[in-house]
């Protein structure tokens, strides 16, 4: 997550490529896709995303990633 953040910061004009409100947007964009991936790696295919769905609280997960990322 500091890579991201590494990334995200603008080094010459200070400040950061992306705000707070456009991380939240990419990262539930992913969300899904990471979320998938879980389901097989994770787990070993024993739950689908689907199920997962039901265990994991998304918005919390994603919170505590931006939170992570902006450290």
């Amino acid at each position: 997550m500091r890579e991201i953040n590494k990334i995200n910061k603008r080094r010459k004009f200070g400040g950061f490529y992306l705000n707070q409100t456009e991380l939240m947007d990419i990262l539930q964009q992913g969300y899904q896709v990471a979320l998938k991936r879980a389901a097989l790696e994770a787990f070993e295919g024993r739950y689908e995303a689907q199920e997962l769905t039901a265990i994991v609280n998304q918005q919390e997960t994603l919170v505590q990633a931006l939170e992570l990322i902006q450290q």
